[in-house]
């Protein structure tokens, strides 16, 4: 009787673990395609200050933290896996800001598997553009970062000076690979006092917690920027707050009295 209702069982595990074999390894459901994000959306960002930090032309000098990290890539079979999976991002995220928050400001955009150079392009450009407000700023990141990012750092007025490396997070940090191409590599993006410092690129060791990765309790970060901090006084000066837009001016023809149109095409038939 026993002999039955074992064979039975057996046989349904059997199944579902063909079942389950068959839709994650031999032949899994294909991708679900992500929407385009903005990242004038706060929603795009796994992690944004939730106050706006002081432009540098009100306070001085401040420090912002442009995050990367690999758990923000979005992608899944279905709408529930991606939402647990941008779920878990924004977990991760928040406990990144936990650490690099000694440093400043965190900004860790959301983007796609399958279009992580535009993304992470266009989150940096509206960074720069719309939340830095000339402050300084450094990237970290536990992942490649893609060559359109990478190229705003040259693009990008004046950035340079104000830019200070690279933090490179991992259980192994050496072993990150920061750049696409071995022919192109980080130092390359950084200023000179950094390079010729050895400073550019800062490896910080993470840790597992409670199923997150965390920056190791050794993981110094505040004093590399109070060293930053200290040349960027020393050596740089902050920009000036934007007049903002010129607005259009009419130009008006300003003529003596008496010069009318006609007396003009008059005069002109005479020469």
């Amino acid at each position: 009787m026993k002999k039955p209702v074992f064979w039975i069982a057996s046989a349904i595990v059997v199944a579902g673990l063909g079942t389950w074999l068959w839709r994650t390894v031999i032949s899994p459901p294909p991708l679900i395609e992500v929407s385009p994000l903005s990242y004038t959306d706060y929603a795009s960002w796994s992690v944004v200050p939730k106050e706006t930090p002081p432009a540098v032309w009100k306070e001085g000098w401040g420090i912002d933290v442009f995050l990367v990290d690999s758990a923000s890539e979005l992608k899944g079979r279905s709408g529930k896996q991606l939402d647990k999976k941008e779920q878990k991002a924004r977990l991760q995220g928040r406990m990144f800001e936990d650490g690099l928050s000694a440093i400043g400001p965190v900004y860790a955009p959301l983007y796609r598997a399958d279009a992580k150079g535009d993304d992470l392009a266009r989150a940096f450009l509206i960074y720069l553009r719309k939340h830095n407000q000339g402050r300084a700023l450094v990237i970290a990141s536990n992942t490649t970062l893609p060559d359109a990012l990478l190229a705003e750092i040259e693009f990008e007025p004046d950035l340079e000076e104000r830019f200070g490396g690279f933090y490179r997070l991992g259980k192994d940090p050496q072993s990150v690979t920061l750049t696409e191409g071995a022919d192109q590599p980080a130092e390359a993006y950084c200023p000179a006092h950094l390079t010729e410092s050895g400073d550019c690129i800062r490896n910080v060791m993470t840790v597992r917690d409670s199923g997150f990765s965390v920056l190791a309790p050794e993981s110094d970060v505040a004093a590399s920027a109070t060293t930053f901090s200290e040349w960027l006084n020393a050596n740089a000066a902050p920009m000036a707050e934007p007049l903002g837009d010129l607005e259009e001016v009419e130009i008006v023809d300003i003529r003596r009295p008496g010069d009318t149109d006609e007396r003009r095409e008059k005069r002109s038939n005479r020469d």
